[in-house]
């Protein structure tokens, strides 16, 4: 039997969309054995709610294709409300993605999929969280990461994350931009096989800064970072007006 890989799913907070959407996926024709860690009362409960049939699995490293889906069980300190926030139980969500990085760092998961959380309710109940990028990033020691959004199309990635935008312009720097660039170029080769990938490099003000008439930012920081990675052999073009890179022609070359 060919070795399939085993994705792991958080709903992330029980209270909103996450575990409706789980649910519904579940219903489908799935690629590959997926593995929710939940509580699976809660989802039982939100089952019923919806109409969804529930019928799972509790899962162990055994079971790897006999099923469609299974359940890693965390259990939640009390009963869920569809909709409505409480901050006790956050710490349920953060052990679910605990528990699921867990089994991707040991090679008992293939991959992640994230329900949405509220990063409010879980700062409230006093943890300090600001997005899954850097709470995984965290749990998995890393020192930089990169998020990206990926189509079929194009694949967008951020140099900065989850932080307020009076702060971009101050977090933007040469160092920043030159490890985001040489990690993304080397993930789009390795994740992607894009054997000489060629990235776009947005500029940060209107127009890419029209030459320093409408900010500095891109002679400053942006063109001389590109410069360094070019030398590299990188295959950058920058800055280039956020406007325009998203244009058919540019996202064609």
């Amino acid at each position: 039997m060919v070795n399939k890989p085993i994705l792991a799913i958080t709903p992330g907070e029980p209270a909103g969309i996450g575990p409706d959407l789980c649910l519904q996926l579940l219903q489908r024709p799935l690629p590959c054995p997926m593995v929710v860690i939940a509580d699976p009362d809660m989802l039982q409960q939100r089952a019923e709610i919806l109409g969804l049939a529930f019928d799972y699995t509790p899962w162990t490293s055994q079971h790897r294709w006999d099923r469609a889906y299974y359940v890693a069980e965390v259990s939640l300190a009390g009963p869920v409300v569809a909709g409505k926030l409480d901050p006790a139980h956050a710490q349920y969500v953060l052990q679910t993605l605990q528990r699921a990085a867990s089994g991707c760092l040991s090679g008992e998961f293939s991959g992640l999929v994230t329900g949405p959380v509220h990063k409010g309710n879980i700062n409230n109940a006093g943890f300090s969280f600001t997005g899954h990028t850097e709470y995984l990033a965290d749990l998995g020691n890393s020192k930089q990461v990169v998020m990206m959004l990926a189509d079929n199309r194009m694949r967008v990635a951020l140099a900065t994350t989850h932080i307020p935008l009076s702060k971009v312009s101050n977090s933007i720097n040469q160092e920043l931009l030159i490890s985001v660039l040489r990690v993304l170029d080397q993930g789009l080769k390795q994740l992607f096989a894009i054997p000489q990938p060629h990235i776009l490099v947005c500029g940060l003000n209107p127009h890419a800064g029209e030459s320093g008439h409408l900010g500095e930012e891109e002679t400053r920081v942006i063109a001389p970072a590109v410069q360094i990675l070019q030398k590299e052999g990188l295959r950058l073009t920058s800055p280039v007006s956020a406007g325009t890179a998203f244009l058919q022609q540019p996202l064609c070359n």
